[in-house]
């Protein structure tokens, strides 16, 4: 039996292959290695230099990570990212289920519109509804104080109090992702097989019975995409912090923190451990999620 030559065989396989689907390929490397790949490399280096843009660059070794863990503001700043991503994760989910449990009782055009109008705000780009949210919280004039005063409650000052703004932005946040998640849950309640209901129901099994006992098990592999990709989205949150930024502290998250760090203070180097650190704690996050719920979707 006559072996042919690695080389000779590798250019075969090279005049075989499809002059488009080459080109196709090198431009999705070359998208890959400048958007992604010469950033991270970058801000990997940055970490280990002292730099401020206006003088040469400074090896420091393991300075800036070792300063993260007696900086106070690092711990706050992570402090109200697990807050935030805490409540805007589980809050949402529950409501978003919620939803698509109640669409899944409707029908034909009254469903299509309902799902219209709640998936409506993931689509409005994010910087609008920031703007409309602001308005809504305005302390003097703001739509919801006037709700409030019209039914002789007091006003609520929402962003400019330490102790409402960070709600007031993840009640925002939820309205906004809420809808998007809702339809995926719908998706998965339609795809559970009818005889499996029918099965339950002849069993004696009640609403609840019946979505303890199938609809939510089922649904499991979609609520885990759900929670590692809202884990993902939440932490790297960056706009309406940076937008609807609330007095003092209440709402500096990691993603604000390093954007400070690095574009207001110019202290590129930490601001760059700081980046790194929320791709660390991201990464660990969801390798440990994906360990934890191994699923499957087969029925």
């Amino acid at each position: 039996m006559q072996v042919t030559p690695r080389p000779q065989m590798l250019r075969r396989r090279w005049r075989r292959a499809s002059p488009l689907g080459m080109i196709y390929g090198a431009a999705i490397s070359l998208f890959y290695l400048v958007i992604f790949l010469i950033p991270f490399g970058t801000a990997i280096w940055l970490s280990f230099q002292n730099w401020d843009f206006l003088t040469k660059p400074k090896f420091v070794g393991l300075r800036n990570y070792g300063k993260l863990l007696t900086d106070a503001n690092f711990w706050q700043a992570l402090k109200v990212t697990l807050m935030f991503s805490a409540v805007e994760i589980g809050l949402g989910l529950a409501i978003a289920l919620l939803l698509a449990l109640l669409f899944s009782r409707m029908q034909g055009r009254v469903e299509r519109i309902f799902l219209f109008i709640f998936y409506l705000p993931y689509v409005i780009p994010i910087v609008v509804s920031v703007y409309l949210w602001s308005w809504l919280y305005r302390p003097t004039g703001g739509a919801f104080n006037t709700v409030l005063s019209s039914f002789g409650m007091a006003e609520q000052p929402f962003l400019a109090s330490t102790s409402q703004a960070l709600w007031s932005i993840t009640l925002m946040v939820i309205w906004i992702y809420v809808g998007g998640s809702a339809v995926l849950l719908l998706a998965g309640i339609k795809n559970v097989p009818e005889s499996l209901y029918d099965a339950a129901k002849i069993d004696g099994a009640g609403f609840w019975g019946v979505f303890f006992k199938i609809t939510l098990p089922l649904l499991r592999p979609i609520l885990v995409y759900q929670v590692v990709v809202s884990v993902i989205g939440t932490v790297q949150m960056f706009e309406p912090f940076f937008l609807m930024f609330g007095p003092g502290f209440s709402t500096r998250t990691l993603s604000l923190y390093a954007y400070q760090l690095g574009f207001v203070t110019l202290n590129l180097g930490f601001g760059a451990a700081v980046s790194i650190v929320i791709f660390l704690l991201l990464l660990i996050a969801t390798v440990i999620q994906l360990q934890q719920w191994q699923v499957s979707s087969e029925y």
